[in-house]
């Protein structure tokens, strides 16, 4: 069992000037207080967060009105394409994973940026990263079983490609319906957890539980990744979480 989600901190980086997190205790037991307590100010993009439709279209669904099935995910798949800073994900670079993403219901897109950079160089991290171009986000939205789309950047949006970027996020997130589009929308995750030994085994299981804040156009989320070896500890099946995502 394993987190795809980063601790939300103080020194979580944000995408370019986006407003820090600011969490501050108030109470300390180590001070005379009774409890220890803390305040935390955030935008709701800072962290691992999701998109909902509404991020980008006024009429599109908010995160509060997705029942909970809608985070849980048996069919999660990770594709490895690899970015560097200012880069696109394109089209052709997904077509290289057809057969994989053919089935998912979940979608990890791994370029290494976030291994590489996060915590070694935040800045960069925050705002030369890569992102998704306009033609993935057409192509995604063909793929009927696809619900949601990882991805270890702080964002779909390239800080340096930001039309392509707003582009991409209006076709994922379903404000612009392309031809041959086969599901109204796709959840975007960005900012996730996709260590470099994480592999297809760890991935039987996904769960993504958003903070419930209501309105919403997304949130911050923890993300659980477990094995089938992780769903037999506790009592539980692949065979039966699929059946219980599928109801």
């Amino acid at each position: 069992m394993r987190f795809l989600s980063h601790e939300l901190t103080g020194t979580t980086p944000t995408y370019l000037d986006n407003p820090a997190v600011q969490l501050e205790q108030v109470s300390s037991i180590a001070n005379g207080d009774a409890a220890n307590w803390f305040s935390l100010r955030t935008i709701n993009h800072n962290g691992t967060h999701v998109d909902a439709p509404w991020h980008f279209d006024q009429h599109g669904t908010r995160l509060d009105e997705l029942p909970p099935r809608s985070f849980f995910f048996t069919s999660a798949r990770l594709a490895d394409v690899p970015k560097d800073t200012g880069d696109l994900i394109t089209e052709d670079d997904l077509r290289r994973h057809r057969k994989l993403i053919a089935d998912a219901d979940l979608l990890l897109v791994r370029t290494g940026f976030g291994a590489r950079y996060r915590d070694a160089a935040p800045r960069v991290y925050g705002g030369q990263g890569p992102g998704f171009a306009e033609s993935a986000g057409t192509y995604l939205r063909q793929f009927p079983a696809l619900r949601c789309v990882g991805m270890d950047v702080i964002s779909a949006g390239a800080p340096a490609w930001r039309e392509e970027g707003r582009a991409f996020h209006r076709v994922a997130l379903g404000a612009v319906s392309p031809p041959g589009a086969a599901n109204p929308f796709v959840l975007l995750a960005e900012d996730c957890r996709l260590d470099d030994d994480l592999a297809a085994a760890d991935l039987d299981l996904v769960i993504m539980s958003p903070l419930v804040i209501k309105p919403s156009d997304g949130a911050p989320v923890t993300m659980l990744a477990l094995s089938g070896d992780d769903l037999a500890s506790i009592g539980l099946s692949r065979t039966g979480t699929q059946g219980a995502a599928q109801r």
